[in-house]
Parts: C-alpha cells; structure tokens; sequence
C-alpha cells in the first residue's frame, strides 16, 4: 500500500502534464509590411497591450475563436471566425484586397513536434498612445497560400452547429456563416447535403461549397445525393460554368 501511495502523486503529474500539453497554437500577422499594426483578442482573450504586426496564441484548446481586430489609427473593429486544431500551428494573415476588404486567411497548418514550445510572442512596433501611422496601400494578394481543407474535429464541430437547426432555410444561412472561412472536401461536402431532404437546398449548399472545395475531381459524387435527373443537370450545368472562377 505505502508503494501505491508513493507512485500515486507521479502519475497523478505525469497524467496532467500530458493533458496540458494537448493544445494548438495559432499566429495572427499582416501579409503586407505596409499594414497597419493592431491589437487582437481571441474569444475575449488579449495578450497583448501594444499594436504588434504580429501576435502568437500559445495555448489555443478551442475548436472556434472569435477574432476581433484594431488596427492602429482605425476606429472600426474587424470581426473573424477561424478554426484551430489541437498540436497544430495554424498561421493566418490579415490582407486587404483591392476593394478595402479585409480578410484573415489561413497561411499554414503544421504539426508542433517540439513539446517545448516558446511563450506567446508579440512583436510590438507602435505605443497604444500612438495614432499616427502611415495607411496601408491597396494591395494586390499575391502571398503564397497552401490551401488545405478543415479538419475532422472542426467540420464535425460546425456541422453539428448546422444540424441543431430545426429548418431548412435557417440551416442554409448557418453553413454559410459558420464555414465563410473555411475549405471543404467533397466527402464534407456531401456530408451536408445529407442534411436536407430536398434537392433545391441540397443543390444551394453544394453551390456555395464548391469555390471552397479543394478536390474538384471528385466533385462529381455529389451529384449521387440528389434525387432527380433535373437537379443533377442543374448542378452540372452550374458547376461546369464556375469550374474556372
């Protein structure tokens, strides 16, 4: 017995350093030199007091963040939603494109081999007293981005969202919400239009998925979830049109 007790606050450590290890981290940064630096918070949380052009979140243990960012000089708070994953090291840049539009899109995606990862960065380069910065020029997006679709963990997570949606109409408008920044495969894909009963709003989820599903190739077994022959030719017809978009 006194054997047992003695091992017992080791593995007690052991079984929470492990837990505590299990996290992601996620890395907000400008895709242009010339942007505006900011302040973020992730779900309410902020790290960080100075504008920073770039801003690491070490412990990221949620499937979904809320993003909120200010830049510097701006009055205007932009508003994301990204998606982390547990061990992973998500990248994202915050880029504007020729119209003034921001986006935050997803850079990388990489596995943490090293248990020991480093403290949060930030990397300030204004005071928050300071207003005075020179604006950001329209930009043309040309940073190199390696598409990869959402994980299983937060596709599950997002559909289940999608599922607790008693009508048609209301689901259709969630999908669009919740997967606005994020990219598919087609097994997704269909896995959402099992969702619906009938083929129109089937046929309007697997449109607003294609431009965001990575293996057009296999696109064409979505049509098996449609039931008739007029809504097969619809979708053909329509994916045909945008096969270049």
């Amino acid at each position: 017995m006194k054997i047992r007790l003695y091992y017992l606050p080791i593995f007690i450590f052991s079984h929470f350093l492990s837990f505590a290890q299990d996290y992601g981290r996620i890395t907000i940064k400008n895709a242009d030199v010339h942007s505006p630096a900011f302040i973020t918070s992730l779900n309410g949380i902020r790290i960080q007091n100075d504008y920073s052009t770039s801003v690491t979140y070490k412990f990221a243990d949620e499937a979904m963040y809320r993003v909120k960012i200010l830049q510097a000089g701006s009055s205007t708070i932009l508003r994301f939603n990204i998606s982390s994953e547990l061990k992973y090291n998500s990248t994202f840049l915050l880029s504007q494109d020729n119209s003034g539009r921001y986006t935050l899109l997803l850079q990388s995606k990489t596995l943490m081999l090293n248990e020991n990862e480093p403290e949060p960065i930030v990397t300030p380069t204004v005071s928050v007293n300071q207003t005075t910065l020179i604006a950001a020029e329209p930009m043309n997006l040309t940073v190199m981005n390696k598409q990869v679709p959402m994980s299983d963990i937060v596709f599950k997570a997002k559909y289940e969202e999608v599922k607790s949606k008693a009508f048609d109409d209301d689901k259709i408008e969630r999908i669009k919400e919740a997967f606005e920044y994020e990219n598919f495969t087609t097994n997704q894909v269909i896995n959402l239009m099992k969702l619906f009963s009938f083929d129109d709003k089937k046929v309007e989820a697997a449109k607003f998925a294609y431009p965001k599903t990575l293996d057009h190739e296999n696109f064409y077994k979505t049509y098996d979830q449609l039931s008739f022959s007029s809504s097969k030719t619809s979708l053909k017809a329509w994916v045909n049109e945008h096969k270049n978009d």
